[in-house]
């Protein structure tokens, strides 16, 4: 869910919203690799192993933070333009499911490595 979210928000709405305006289709897409991470990290749950727990809260700790400083950030000098308020609201989004996939994790630790000790 994680990395449809990030591909609809940094790559389709972009497309989509440049098209209508007449720009180059990739004018606004945020180029990143996140999605690679959100898409790694759902297949993880899907997968359970040792890596699904350890890399699993090192993405979210990492994804925590870098949120949680862009949105101190943002909000320090909001910009309400199209782009920034559509970057906000993914970041708001984000923040919130990574903290329930942290605490899932945290809740979860001993079954997530016991079972595969197995």
């Amino acid at each position: 869910m994680i990395a449809l979210w990030t591909i609809l928000i940094k790559f389709i709405f972009p497309v989509i919203y440049a098209l209508n305006y007449g720009e180059s289709f990739s004018k606004f897409i945020m180029w990143d690799f996140w999605w690679v991470a959100h898409l790694w990290l759902g297949w993880s749950f899907l997968n359970i192993s040792n890596k699904t727990y350890y890399l699993g809260l090192l993405i979210c700790f990492s994804e925590l933070i870098i949120i949680l400083y862009k949105l101190y950030d943002f909000f320090e000098t909001p910009n309400w333009t199209i782009w920034d308020t559509n970057w906000m609201i993914n970041k708001t989004f984000v923040l919130i499911l990574f903290l329930l996939i942290t605490l899932i994790l945290l809740r979860n630790k001993y079954y997530i490595l016991r079972l595969n000790k197995k």
